[in-house]
């Protein structure tokens, strides 16, 4: 199987899903007093979050949420009211909306893991919500794993494809795929160059998996999987680019350094990095889409989105250099940043 370009890209899609975290930020900002303590002082997001006592990344991430959707106002990272909300999200308000958010929030599953991101008070779950805390324990069974696999399959498919019709790959020859899940980003290369070979770097039960999409996808000769713990074992050298798809957004700034220093010891001596993420415009409250990713990271995981210029704090904190970035597909792009050679 080598899938075409698709005729039309995703964006729309993503507008559409991400559009379902609306009413969530809507209902919980209520449930919280966010507006009405905003109705009395405004607030940058920290300010917010230690006045009422709540989870700073968390607020972080709902606020320009709030804002897109016209609720919020922002001034010099103060956030006041506009006078949408004044009039119809403010509990005193005799037009007030209230009533519908609040009955609407607590049939939503999203709505009650916002409230426990905001407050910290998480309730003990299957493991379903949020994945990324099995990622974390290196120990994902076999449910959890196919259902995520298919997941991240489902809405990356699309991105891997196009990728390689934007991205100039043709000085990599050897690629670890770290996280790589189902293997689409590498079968994607393998199909672009029939010269190129890949491993994607896995726990046990998602190598099981990948080796199946690789297999469907005829790549066998130049896909393979190694099952590792990227946290708790030794990566594997001898490859000239390290590859990331949606892994630095599900971890938090520190744990980004670790994985990027991991990255930048195990290369080869002008090696490369890359980073596949939606990326933030630098003052981190558009495009929508990714705001309302970064929300939703907040929810099921211990990460967000970022700018360009975060990320380049990252990855020059392992010894990489000349960071760059470019759009590779949708809202998606593309950072690289080069291992000096010897």
């Amino acid at each position: 199987m080598n899938p075409v370009l698709p005729v039309v890209d995703d964006t729309g899609i993503w507008d559409a899903w991400m559009s379902m975290l609306n009413v969530p930020a809507i209902s919980a900002a209520l449930e919280l007093g966010i507006f009405d303590s905003l109705e009395k002082e405004p607030a940058s997001a920290e300010l917010l979050a230690k006045r009422l006592g709540y989870q700073v990344r968390a607020v972080r991430a709902l606020l320009p949420v709030l804002t897109y959707l016209g609720f919020l106002n922002e001034y010099d990272d103060s956030y006041k009211l506009s006078p949408l909300a004044r009039t119809y999200l403010l509990e005193n308000s005799p037009y007030s909306y209230a009533g519908v958010f609040s009955r609407e929030g607590r049939m939503l599953v999203r709505h009650k893991l916002l409230i426990e991101a905001i407050t910290g008070n998480k309730e003990k779950h299957a493991g379903r919500d949020r994945p990324a805390e099995s990622w974390e324990s290196g120990q994902v069974d076999m449910e959890m794993a196919k259902e995520v696999t298919a997941f991240m399959h489902s809405h990356s498919m699309a991105a891997a494809v196009g990728m390689t019709h934007s991205i100039d790959f043709s000085a990599i020859r050897r690629v670890l795929d770290v996280g790589g899940g189902s293997g689409c980003f590498s079968i994607a290369l393998a199909n672009l160059d029939k010269e190129k070979s890949c491993t994607i770097l896995e726990l046990a039960t998602i190598c099981e998996l990948a080796d199946e999409y690789i297999a469907d996808a005829g790549v066998s000769g130049q896909v393979d999987t190694t099952s590792i713990d990227m946290f708790r074992e030794p990566w594997p050298n001898g490859y000239d680019a390290h590859f990331f798809s949606n892994i630095f957004h599900d971890w938090s700034f520190d744990t980004c350094r670790e994985l990027a220093k991991s990255s930048f010891d195990a290369l080869e001596p002008g090696g490369k990095i890359l980073l596949h993420e939606m990326l933030l415009h630098d003052g981190g409250k558009m495009p929508y889409p990714a705001i309302a990713f970064s929300l939703l990271m907040g929810i099921g995981t211990m990460g967000q989105q970022f700018t360009l210029p975060q990320l380049r704090e990252i990855l020059e904190s392992a010894g990489f250099v000349n960071v760059n970035s470019c759009n590779s597909y949708g809202y998606y792009s593309i950072v690289t940043g080069d291992k000096p050679g010897t």
